[in-house]
């Protein structure tokens, strides 16, 4: 009997053996076919017998739908990547070595599943390259950076194709991929660094001198200048024309002069010229704003509380913003920089600023914080005492009329000969040389991209348009003597990182030079503009293709960037930038997700159009700001929120059918559960606690919520805001998906009939909302 017991064992142990023998003996059949050896795989593959069975073989997707948009003809795309990357749509290759790996995030991309299944969209629609290739070096692969390009040459014989008008976007360009599709909206979903050079370019007002897609509508980006001399001395402005940079390192306007090609001992006493031609020119068509005498003597270190409060740091910031993410980084950077401000305006000015920002620049931004007359003066005496003490004694060159002349005489001569310009020049006094060269310099540099500027009210972009500048030529682009890559990619990175470089080694007439200035973008900067600019391609998508986003939800967007929504709040998932500055997350701007599902149109309008009617919290510091919208504005915001949410606007009901007993019930919950030791009833701050400790005031609730959506969030607070402070009183689990009650014995412990008799008794007793007429008493 023993012996059998081991007889047993053997027979398992053999059987075992020969089924995974039979799985080795069938893999070694399939590879001896795969690899017959030289001479038959000679033969198999050889022109003419391949028709028969050729182990290598082209693996090609056909995209009738999908085109490259060739001169006088549209060709369509047939992809062959697969013939390389044999894994791509297959999740078991996730860890393989290349070109046989898995694409990463297949629910997303290429997955029969997903939005982008690889049979309708292939590879070279989103990564671009030579559809056709069915090589390495052919198919137009782009490094990421010097040190692959060398590994590339070594393993691969890479070297750039001159020829290829379609290369690849390099990895950490991919994203410009995603563009031709969803340009609809504002936000490419899972594209950080592309929204992030998008909103670059809105904020740094790039629109302002080249035509860009999506940006036809937007107001300039810098200030307004016909009443600069009520703001700014001469002195200032001059210096702040030599390098913005000096004033203060995150200041956004760029550097027009001492670049790269107007540098040197040669170019200093033109340079003074010209700007102080600039500075007079402004002065002479300023009319400065008749303001109140503003408040002085206000508590510094007060008006620091206020700043650091109220919201300020969800546009501004004082100083450096570092070791944040690039997009809240640049939310961060959507009003200037408080830096330095003592050294450039007045307390008088700042304080009319603050108080009211319509009134000193009717076409601002800036929304009203509701200051009052205390704290606006307190905020001024703190940012008037930021001062940068180099800066003011820095020591302007002195302007020479002859380096005037020659500016003056270089324009004369546009319309005249040399012998004319030279007569005029000598009839022409200081002042007349000052505001002539001013008038000029200005049109040249474009400065009215940027300002409004008296007589140029009606003047055009002076840059390239960039509607097509993914498309445009390689041979279009003048490398100059440069020894950089010959690619859109490498030629806009060094473009955006020095401008006006190619002029180096040239010999130019000054007006020939290249005027773009230098903005001292960071190199991630660079490459999410850069990102931006290859992504706008001549590429034809068909509509079933595109991004199908819906119209209310893409003006909402855009609206939502252009006033910085995300600096403060979280929206769809993206913002809430100034979080980091407050002490307690109980201090935090809400989180508007669900803000569609959860308000009523009807209480939402009348607060964005005056928020400072409704305080839902009004013992906090931190207060939602009046932008001033306009009908048209506010319909937008209320309109993107209920179609996030896919929900009824504007009309709906609010009428909660109940009875008395419910109410009952509803106000015994509320009792037991405690919801007063957070939510109070009044606008009082309640004793003994602190403003962190409070959630909003439940006497809003019936005009505020939506009945429907306080169910969902009594049963389950997480499921809408992860990480909020509100508990979950009914906690779900794989037994019980509808949640467990803490109270068994009331209304026999059924979790529906609880929350919705707690939701009757605040929207009816605590609330003073409408019940039904189908109610009984």
């Amino acid at each position: 009997m023993e012996l059998d017991k081991y007889v047993g064992k053997r027979n398992q142990y053999q059987k075992d053996i020969d089924a995974m023998m039979t799985d080795y003996n069938r893999l070694q059949a399939r590879l001896s076919t795969l690899n017959p050896g030289l001479i038959v795989t000679s033969f198999r593959n050889a022109p003419v017998f391949d028709f028969m069975n050729p182990s290598e073989k082209i693996d090609q997707i056909l995209l009738p739908n999908l085109f490259y948009d060739h001169p006088f003809k549209q060709i369509p795309r047939v992809d062959r990547c697969r013939t390389c990357h044999q894994g791509i749509d297959q999740k078991p290759y996730m860890d393989a070595p290349q070109p046989f790996r898995t694409h990463p995030n297949l629910d997303l991309y290429l997955g029969s599943g997903s939005p982008h299944p690889l049979e309708s969209f292939g590879c070279t629609t989103c990564h671009a390259g030579l559809d056709r290739a069915t090589s390495f070096q052919n198919a137009g692969h782009s490094p990421r950076s010097e040190e692959q390009r060398k590994e590339w040459e070594k393993k691969y014989g890479w070297h750039e194709d001159h020829f290829l008008e379609t290369p690849m976007h390099p990895m950490n360009g991919i994203e410009a991929g995603c563009y031709k599709c969803h340009n609809a909206s504002s936000d490419v979903p899972q594209a950080a660094a592309l929204n992030n050079g998008r909103d670059l370019i809105r904020i740094y007002g790039c629109f302002g001198c080249h035509k860009l897609p999506g940006y036809e509508n937007i107001r300039k980006v810098g200030p307004d200048l016909s009443t600069v001399s009520g703001k700014l001395t001469k002195e200032w402005v001059r210096k702040w024309l030599m390098n913005p940079k000096d004033f203060k390192s995150e200041a956004r306007m760029p550097q027009f002069w001492w670049n790269s090609n107007n540098s040197g001992p040669q170019w200093d006493k033109r340079n003074a010229a010209e700007i102080n031609a600039i500075t007079e020119y402004l002065w002479s068509k300023s009319k400065p704003k008749e303001l109140p005498a503003g408040r002085t003597g206000g508590n510094a270190e007060a008006g620091k509380q206020i700043i650091e409060s109220v919201g300020c740091f969800g546009c501004h910031a004082i100083g450096p913003i570092q070791d944040v993410p690039n997009q809240s980084q640049t939310r961060r950077r959507h009003g200037f920089n408080l830096a330095n401000q003592g050294s450039k305006v007045s307390a008088s000015w700042i304080y009319n600023w603050v108080k009211d920002p319509a009134q000193v620049w009717p076409q601002t931004k800036m929304p009203s914080l509701r200051l009052t007359d205390d704290e606006a003066a307190n905020v001024a005496a703190y940012l008037s005492s930021l001062k940068n003490p180099e800066w003011e004694a820095k020591p302007l060159p002195q302007v020479e009329e002859p380096a005037l002349d020659e500016v003056t005489l270089e324009f004369l001569r546009a319309n005249s000969t040399d012998i004319e310009a030279r007569e005029k020049l000598k009839g022409m006094n200081l002042d007349q040389k000052n505001l002539y060269s001013g008038e000029r310099l200005i049109a040249r540099y474009g400065c009215f991209g940027c300002h409004t500027i008296p007589g140029f009210e009606n003047a055009q972009p002076i840059g390239t348009e960039l509607t097509e500048a993914g498309s445009k030529l390689i041979s279009q682009l003048d490398f100059g003597f440069l020894p950089i890559e010959h690619s859109r990619h490498g030629w806009y990175e060094q473009k955006l990182k020095d401008p006006r470089i190619f002029d180096v080694g040239r010999v130019k007439r000054p007006e020939e030079l290249l005027k773009m200035p230098n903005f001292h973008f960071a190199d991630k900067d660079v490459n999410s503009i850069t990102m931006v600019l290859t992504s706008l391609v001549r590429e034809p998508v068909p509509l079933e293709m595109r991004d199908k986003t819906n119209t209310a939800i893409a003006e909402g967007r855009q609206l939502i960037a252009e006033k910085n929504c995300r600096g403060c709040h979280l929206i769809e998932g993206a913002g809430g930038d100034i979080r980091p500055t407050f002490s307690a997350q109980a201090l935090w701007p809400p989180n508007l997700a669900t803000e569609g599902f959860k308000t009523q149109p009807l209480w939402l309008h009348p607060f964005l159009k005056d928020p400072g009617t409704v305080r839902l919290r009004p013992w906090l510091t931190a207060r939602m700001p009046t932008f001033h919208f306009t009908e048209q504005q506010a319909g937008t915001i209320e309109r993107y929120f209920s179609a996030v949410d896919k929900v009824d606007y504007p009309f709906i009901s609010t009428e909660i059918e109940t009875d008395a007993e419910r109410l009952r019930v509803g106000a015994d919950l509320f009792a037991k559960l405690q919801c007063q030791s957070c939510h109070p009833t009044s606008n009082a701050l309640p004793p003994g606690k602190a403003p962190e400790d409070l959630a909003p005031n439940l006497m809003l609730a019936s005009q505020r919520l939506r009945p429907e959506w306080v169910l969902r969030w009594l049963q389950d607070p997480q499921k809408i805001f992860p990480g909020t402070r509100m508990p979950t009183f009914f906690p779900a689990d794989a037994a019980h998906p509808e949640g467990v009650s803490p109270f068994p014995n009331i209304l026999g412990g059924d979790v529906k009939a609880q929350i919705r008799a707690v939701r009757d008794h605040l929207f009816i007793t605590v609330g003073g909302g409408r019940r039904s007429s189908l109610t009984t008493n």
